[in-house]
């Protein structure tokens, strides 16, 4: 197949308020073109909506009957994620025409890893068919249902993209590439077939939630507090007992599954101090469960403008930490990028998810195509 222009979006966990909406020329195999990027930000209407929906999502827990507020935050976040891509095709000299397809992961409002006996569950709220219907595109959407009804973790999907990108950059085994969001990904590639992914912890989630409940603003800006404050090493070394961190992959998380409650009762330095060097540990345990060590980790994702974190990363994971900036990648399109090449896979028919990334049963095609 020929490279197709396609446009991704994401929104994550974080509830940032923003989208993020990338153009890619791609195979779903290799990477033609990185067109363009931008962040776009949703109205505050629609950022409240979604904080409610969160609310209600976690009181519902897959029980019973959908909360009536999913259909209204969904339909008002797929026509504010519509204008966006439409406003950036257009940006960009180009016309939706020109699109292959679009991938809409949507937004996650509920995650569920599966545990024995029991498969796992995911919601993210997006309409493909209403996408379409506004668009006229073909629009890729739900990529993570098929696998968790096959008994995967639906999560994470970014290895095959972070694949194509270290086969791009030539970069293998002893680079791995880590994502810090709302929860931290890493993606490990030995160079030939193997790869490996999963969620290692927490990143900007529980620091973002514990920096606003002080009314210090939505995040832990350029590390300031963080970098400010003392870590409790002792609360920490409890923290890092925590059975996730050394259970085997393929593994998963919810964005709340761990929460700001790890900091209660520290002021915002310290408080920022301890999640920050949280999430570092996190990484470490996990370096230590792949395959080969990594020495190098590239990181993409809002958690790569924290200093503090990124510095935290070297010292407590014990690995050299560079910004995806350096090897010609834009790191905060990575996350929208992955769904504009995996929308192009949906259209292929190519596998989105593997048993070494998400623990299937084996390759697998996932993501419901509209249009």
């Amino acid at each position: 197949m020929e490279p197709i222009w396609a446009v991704g979006l994401m929104t994550g966990t974080v509830l940032d308020g923003n989208i993020d909406v990338a153009l890619i020329k791609t195979d779903g195999e290799r990477i033609d073109d990185f067109g363009t990027y931008r962040l776009m930000p949703y109205p505050q209407s629609i950022r409240t909506l979604l904080e409610e929906t969160l609310t209600a999502a976690r009181a519902w827990n897959f029980v019973g009957p959908e909360p009536a507020i999913f259909r209204k935050a969904e339909e008002a976040l797929t026509r504010a994620q519509s204008a966006a891509v439409k406003e950036l095709v257009e940006g960009y000299g180009m016309t939706m025409a020109d699109i292959g397809v679009v991938g809409f992961h949507g937004q996650t409002v509920l995650h569920r890893a599966p545990q024995v006996g029991r498969l796992g569950q995911t919601r993210q709220l997006g309409d493909g068919e209403l996408m379409h219907a506004i668009l006229g595109t073909k629009v890729a959407y739900d990529f993570r249902s098929a696998d968790m009804r096959a008994g995967g973790q639906g999560a994470p999907l970014a290895a095959a993209y972070h694949t194509a990108l270290m086969r791009s950059a030539g970069a293998s085994g002893e680079v791995a590439v880590l994502n810090l969001g709302g929860v931290a990904n890493i993606t490990w590639w030995d160079g030939a077939d193997n790869v490996v992914a999963f969620d290692t912890g927490p990143a900007n989630a529980p620091l973002n939630d514990f920096i606003k409940s002080k009314g210090l603003g939505e995040m832990d800006r350029d590390g300031a507090l963080g970098r400010a404050g003392t870590v409790d090493e002792a609360r920490l070394g409890k923290l890092l007992q925590h059975p996730y961190l050394s259970k085997p992959y393929p593994k998963s998380l919810d964005r709340f599954d761990f929460g700001a409650a790890m900091a209660d009762g520290l002021n915002a330095e310290d408080g920022a101090a301890l999640l920050a060097a949280f999430t570092a540990g996190a990484v470490g345990k996990a370096l230590d469960l792949l395959p080969s060590r990594p020495k190098k980790l590239v990181v993409s994702g809002g958690g790569r403008h924290n200093p503090t974190m990124m510095a935290m990363l070297a010292s407590r994971a014990g690995v050299e930490v560079v910004e995806a900036e350096s090897l010609g990648w834009s790191g905060d399109a990575v996350e929208a990028e992955c769904f504009a090449f995996l929308a192009v896979r949906v259209l292929r028919g190519l596998p989105i998810s593997f048993p070494s990334t998400t623990g299937a049963p084996q390759p697998m095609r996932g993501g419901k195509l509209a249009g």
